[in-house]
């Protein structure tokens, strides 16, 4: 089971891979965090071995994955983990420069090592990287 979305944003891959990885926290929505209360940041960390986490107002982080690939201006990879599954997926993003353009297509796979709950995650990321990557496509224009 594997999710794959697309979205076009009219910025040089550069540029769009930037907004996605170093300005993450500027844009992800607050509706998908694993912090409710007060929920301050989402960071990426610019390199293999940096994590993906949130942050609190309270100064608490929540570890999200770890990045595998940050290979700028083409590709990000990192893990996604739920405190309830069992084990982690992959998200794999990729920036393909198309004319003044870049197409950003995303890949959330491996639902089948989350557990009891793959499915359900599945068709709840299935539709929820429509909205969050909505919000990409704003910020980054």
């Amino acid at each position: 089971m594997k999710v794959n979305r697309s979205v076009t944003v009219h910025v040089p891959a550069d540029r769009a891979f930037r907004a996605f990885t170093e300005e993450i926290g500027r844009w992800w929505p607050a509706s998908f965090t694993f912090i409710e209360k007060d929920h301050q940041d989402t960071v990426l960390e610019p390199s293999a071995g940096g994590r993906l986490y949130q942050t609190g107002a309270d100064g608490s982080e929540h570890v999200i994955g770890e990045v595998r690939a940050y290979e700028p201006p083409t590709r990000v990879l990192f893990t996604w983990g739920q405190p309830d599954w069992e084990g982690s997926t992959e998200v794999e993003v990729l920036f393909t420069q198309e004319g003044e353009g870049t197409r950003v297509d995303l890949e959330h796979r491996g639902f089948e090592t989350v557990g009891p709950k793959g499915e359900e995650s599945f068709k709840e990321y299935n539709d929820g990287w429509v909205d969050v990557l909505g919000h990409f496509e704003k910020h980054a224009a």
